[in-house]
């Protein structure tokens, strides 16, 4: 759930898990739970309305700010040669 206004628990017995989301009042709801197999999951649509608008840019957004493959092989490899987290920083805003 990334932009519902109120997360509801399912069942109260379930084993809690570390969820997060953005509220801002969207009516928008999926439900999805694993299937009996084992092998994927079941998504039910819910409420298909929305009332804002899309996102013009995906600034500050946690999709666009995420670390790619090869960001994560660069950090990996700096910080084996033990450079400072800052100019590890700056390096990936170089190669961006």
């Amino acid at each position: 759930m990334k932009r519902s206004e109120k997360y509801r628990t399912y069942k109260k017995d379930l084993i809690q898990t570390l969820t997060s989301s953005r509220k801002c009042g969207c009516l928008f709801k999926l439900q999805a739970k694993p299937m009996l197999g084992g092998e994927g999951w079941m998504v039910k649509l819910i409420c298909r309305s929305h009332n804002h608008a899309l996102a013009k840019s995906l600034v500050r957004h946690s999709y666009a700010s995420r670390l790619t493959k090869d960001k994560k092989i660069i950090i990996g490899e700096m910080t084996k040669s033990m450079i400072k987290l800052k100019n590890i920083l700056l390096t990936l805003k170089e190669h961006n």
